[in-house]
């Protein structure tokens, strides 16, 4: 689908791998040029080199660690410099270990809410000037659904991504003068390599096979399927571009119905 993205510049947090990747894949093949940032460098530059030869589309990479707030900015000025500005970014850096309360120790919470969301926010406060001199700046926050269905077995899941659906009603609020949209992306149960740990979590929370736990986590989502990164992705170039015009400060759910609320 042609979105009229060839030519932008596309920021993605969190690009290493998963869904953070399939994001970049996604702006790519729209033409869009890439801003990859992570902590893992030879993934990230690998995955720049090969959506490069692929798309003929500009990628630049920059390190950065959001429990080490001290390398946002320079990240994201060297890559600014290189790509000459940013139109698009995608705050996809983060997630939350499953655990009961009981589980989860101090550091792994402090951990979670450095990179989401506040680290979000740091992201976001770096980018916003850049956003502001382009004609179509927007961003896209992906969070999760538990940030609208809390879970016993995902403790930190709901407070963090209710943090992040939370940021970005205010930035929606915040940027809405200057034009600039910003909506989040709420996956669902998505096959990464989260999944397969997911899989083997639930097998040993209610005693189950791991053929048993996968069936369980699918009879709970009504398409019967686990969500691809892929899915995700389109959701995510969707929200950015100008069919999306006048979407801002909402979040949309990719979990093929596994959350029960509207």
């Amino acid at each position: 689908m042609e979105l009229g993205l060839q030519g932008r510049v596309a920021f993605i947090t969190g690009a290493s791998r998963g869904i953070g990747a399939a994001i970049a894949e996604e702006f790519a093949a729209e033409g869009a040029h890439l801003g990859l940032f992570g902590r893992d460098r030879a993934a990230c530059e690998a995955l720049a080199g090969r959506l490069e030869a692929a798309h003929g589309v500009r990628a630049a990479y920059a390190p950065i660690d959001f429990e080490r707030p001290e390398t946002i900015g320079p990240a994201v000025a060297q890559v600014v410099a290189a790509l000459g500005g940013v139109d698009i970014l995608v705050n996809n850096a983060g997630g939350a270990p499953r655990g009961l309360l009981h589980e989860i120790p101090d550091g792994d919470w402090l951990s979670g809410f450095l990179v989401k969301p506040i680290g979000l926010m740091r992201m976001s406060r770096e980018v916003i000037p850049h956003l502001r001199r382009s004609a179509a700046g927007c961003i896209v926050n992906i969070g999760g659904t538990r940030g609208r269905e809390p879970s016993t077995f995902s403790t930190m899941a709901g407070p963090i991504n209710m943090g992040t659906l939370g940021a970005t009603k205010v930035l929606a609020n915040y940027l809405g003068p200057d034009g600039i949209r910003v909506n989040a992306v709420a996956p669902g149960t998505t096959d990464t390599g989260r999944f397969t740990e997911l899989i083997g979590l639930t097998a040993r929370e209610r005693g189950l096979s791991r053929e048993e736990a996968e069936r369980h986590l699918l009879r709970e989502v009504p398409l019967g399927k686990v969500v691809m990164p892929v899915d995700v992705a389109k959701a995510v170039v969707f929200l950015a571009s100008d069919a999306a015009r006048m979407i801002t400060g909402t979040a949309i759910n990719v979990d093929g119905g596994r959350t029960r609320s509207i």
